[in-house]
């Protein structure tokens, strides 16, 4: 059996810097920030300075803390890091000072190298370094070698239903196999454009993406910013376009669509949350060159992932499985599940081993063998291999007439022209509810909304999946994935207690069948 091989980040960035070094890597906000030369040259400093006045060994936990627009500081640290042999811990700015001391901790982190912002003290760590003081010039590179298995960083999960978990991820897993890069594109490719938050999952991968492709100029949106976003979109006349379903949303709302010219786009790659039908028909009807393609996947899967072109023939698909990727749906017992059936995600990718969750349960139930990892969704498969998604296990309502997605019903509700913003939690007395951002000059009285809903719905929600009760909110509560926490959304429901029918008890969501051509 041959051996794979494996082209690191470390390995890309070095070849991307050989064949093109004066090609700008990163453009942020409008300011040509990073070249590939100069990416590579500032990484070896940090590589150099972190073994020897930092003393890192191979292996060491260093977190790394930037935030605002501060990429080509994050960029050249994370490499940095990387070429020294440590594990990179990937710090948001705005982590509550608890989180940070819990994450330094539970990681075994060293150190910290942080940009302009200066992370808060703790006593987690031993030192705490600006990225200037600790890069030292010279001309040889650094020469460490790094192993398939070698600990390359530990990114966190979104915690949007309880408290976010540390994932270890190896080298192998962020490589490319079949070894380092020898033919190279030379041509200029098209700028791809993002809009991403700093210190987070997304952040890395960003990062990773752009090393793993053809060296292309990756254009900075500040986060959140959708009318940027579409200045920067037209200025560059991109191809691609990165964003979160949340961006899509405010794109949206704030007419950004209609306000630029982004007929240059001839991909829109969505991740991180559930892009609902609605959004993506509008990104197409204003993008009519583009296709729009989603990435499912977990942090602590990485790096198995679904891939999938936006079908309105199949809106709640999140695509069929990359190569090297295997999915699995079981009962809550671990048992395998037929097509059809709805039940628990699990994801796996050749030559993997298992993540390691640092506080998971080891003796955790209904857990399949073979290195599986749960993503905490719901879902079943088509017998094309077709994944569907039904929903976040937690945020499933469980009612008297069975299991509800909340996805489903959210993506009628973003049919109505009233709603331009709106969640789906179930109460404590296993009702559907809606939290709603109304449309501009649509109306905020909720008995209204709600029976407006519920009449526009009635064709395509089954009783029980109809919300009873509805909020109206300036915004949804998110974090810095863009994702709505909707813990936080339920405990605003303070539905009066009545007596109701028993809610459906555990595991029934492996009882029945779900159309894969619903909305």
């Amino acid at each position: 059996m041959t051996e794979r091989t494996f082209s690191y980040l470390t390995d890309q960035l070095r070849s991307h810097a050989a064949l093109h070094p004066d090609r700008t890597a990163l453009f942020i906000d409008g300011r040509p920030d990073l070249l590939y030369g100069e990416w590579d040259r500032r990484s070896e400093a940090l590589a150099r300075g972190l073994l020897a006045a930092g003393g890192v060994r191979r292996g060491d936990r260093i977190g790394i803390f930037f935030g605002d627009m501060d990429w080509a500081d994050y960029a050249t640290t994370y490499l940095g890091a990387l070429k020294a042999g440590a594990a990179v811990v990937h710090l948001p700015v705005r982590l509550p000072d608890e989180d940070l001391e819990r994450r330094a901790r539970q990681s075994g982190m060293t150190g910290i190298v942080h940009g302009r912002i200066p992370p808060p003290k703790t006593s987690a760590v031993a030192w705490a370094r600006h990225l200037d003081e600790l890069s030292v010039a010279g001309d040889a590179p650094v020469d460490l070698v790094h192993r398939p298995d070698d600990d390359a960083e530990v990114v966190y999960s979104s915690g949007t239903t309880g408290q976010a978990r540390g994932v270890v991820v190896p080298h192998q897993n962020l490589a490319t196999a079949g070894g380092p890069p020898s033919v190279m594109a030379h041509d200029e490719p098209t700028p791809m454009v993002a809009s991403v938050n700093l210190g987070i999952t997304a952040s890395a991968t960003t990062v990773s993406m752009v090393l793993n492709a053809t060296p292309t100029t990756l254009v900075l949106a500040p986060p959140g910013d959708a009318d940027r976003m579409g200045a920067l979109i037209e200025h560059h006349a991109a191809s691609t376009v990165m964003m979160t379903p949340h961006l899509a949303v405010q794109m949206i709302r704030e007419g950004v669509l209609d306000r630029y010219d982004l007929s240059s786009v001839t991909t829109v790659a969505t991740a991180s949350a559930f892009l609902h039908p609605p959004l993506a028909r509008a990104l197409l009807a204003a993008m009519g060159r583009a296709s729009v393609i989603g990435a499912y996947s977990a942090s602590q899967a990485k790096p198995a992932v679904t891939i999938g072109t936006f079908d309105p023939a199949r809106p709640m698909s999140v695509g069929r499985p990359a190569r090297g990727t295997h999915v699995l749906i079981t009962d809550e017992h671990g048992a395998e599940l037929p097509h059809g059936l709805v039940g628990r995600i699990w994801l796996r990718a050749d030559g993997t081993p298992p993540r390691v969750r640092m506080d998971a349960d080891p003796e955790a139930s209904g857990v399949p063998a073979g290195g599986w990892c749960d993503t905490g969704d719901l879902g079943h498969t088509d017998e094309d291999g077709e994944l569907y998604l039904f929903d976040r296990e937690s945020d499933a309502v469980r009612t008297s007439g069975g299991l509800v997605s909340s996805l489903r019903v959210e993506s009628v509700l973003f049919e109505h022209p009233a709603v331009a913003d709106v969640a789906v939690v179930g109460t404590a007395e296993s009702e559907v509810a809606a939290a709603v951002v109304p449309a501009r000059g649509a109306t905020r009285d909720p008995e209204l909304l709600l029976a407006a809903l519920v009449a526009h719905a009635k064709d395509s929600l089954e009783p029980h999946e109809t919300p009873g009760s509805v909020r109206v909110v300036d915004e949804l509560p998110r974090n810095d994935l863009g994702k709505v926490v909707k813990r936080l959304i339920r405990s605003r429901f303070t539905a009066a207690a009545r007596p109701s029918a028993p809610a459906a008890g555990p595991g029934t969501y492996t009882s029945a069948p779900h159309p894969t051509g619903a909305p």
